[in-house]
């Protein structure tokens, strides 16, 4: 009787301690959850300029041009406007430039010579034409007078329109003359060369050039997590190697979805998860040790 009663007393306190574990686990799920949704957004990300890595190419059609003075290397600044490049036929679209302007000072000459014979044949069409009145001279030789001075006014229109088909050949080779300078779009650093004096420019462009003076963070936020996103909101982005975690702030969020391009070196993780790219402004301090480091990926987490 006393082993039944102690059996008893003990499935008891058993009942009460799973009882007392269960209430334990429900009060904590709440406070679980609420900690899960503080824990903010890790995401993958690339380092970018805020200008953008820029392609510089040419605009002399689709046969291309060989480049055949660069003026800039690697690294180096450049000013926007600044001349990147001559192409092969510089010189000889700046020589049908001077030729053009010639024809025109020449069309030009002729012009104030057949205007001064102009004027002289109507006053002389005039006189005879007087003296035809007053029966001085013979009819024939006013009309050879009037033919003349009719002659010259031809000659000027023609001049006229010579001298206005002459500007716009100008005009022509001169806008042929500027495509064949390549002038710097924005003003930045030289990343790359992709095409030397002596080659010819391919689709790949002549140069890569951005301002590192700003630079961003390129975050890929899973579309599931952009309702948590907002702008002002801090994050900090680390990679291996980093000296230190950096601050950032997120500036703007992307209008299209579209499938991750940064795969996580996590074999589980999912490289079919559809992502809206968040721009992020990378803290100033970082951008003179982070500014070889272009395109590089990094680790971004954004505070919630």
């Amino acid at each position: 009787m006393n082993k039944l009663s102690n059996r008893f007393l003990l499935g008891i306190l058993l009942i009460f301690l799973i009882c007392s574990t269960v209430f334990r686990v429900h009060a904590d799920t709440p406070s679980a959850m609420a900690s899960s949704n503080n824990i903010g957004i890790g995401a993958l990300g690339y380092i970018e300029p805020r200008s953008r890595v820029i392609r510089v190419s040419h605009n002399v059609g689709p046969e291309g041009a060989r480049v055949a003075q660069l003026f800039f290397q690697e690294s180096e600044h450049v000013e926007s406007g600044q001349k990147l490049a001559l192409l092969s036929d510089h010189k000889k679209r700046f020589a049908e430039v001077d030729a053009a302007r010639t024809r025109i000072k020449a069309l030009e000459a002729q012009l104030a010579a057949e205007k001064a014979t102009m004027a002289f044949n109507q006053k002389e069409y005039q006189r005879y034409e007087s003296l035809s009145r007053q029966s001085m001279t013979t009819v024939s030789h006013a009309e050879n007078k009037h033919l003349a001075f009719k002659q010259s006014k031809l000659n000027v229109q023609r001049l006229l329109a010579d001298i206005d088909n002459a500007k716009s050949q100008l005009l022509i080779a001169e806008a042929e003359l500027e495509n064949t300078i390549i002038l710097a779009p924005i003003t930045g650093t030289v990343l790359k060369i992709l095409t030397r004096p002596g080659e010819r420019i391919e689709d790949t462009g002549l140069l890569e050039m951005a301002d590192l003076s700003q630079l961003d963070i390129v975050a890929e936020v899973y579309e599931s997590d952009l309702p948590k996103v907002r702008v002002g909101q801090s994050a900090q982005i680390n990679a291996i190697g980093f000296e230190r975690i950096y601050n950032a702030e997120v500036r703007e969020l992307g209008f299209q979805v579209k499938k991750n391009d940064l795969n996580d070196t996590d074999p589980l993780a999912d490289r079919d998860n559809r992502i809206i790219e968040v721009r992020l402004t990378l803290e100033p301090d970082a951008v003179n040790k982070l500014k070889h480091q272009i395109f590089r990926q990094v680790r971004v987490r954004i505070d919630p």
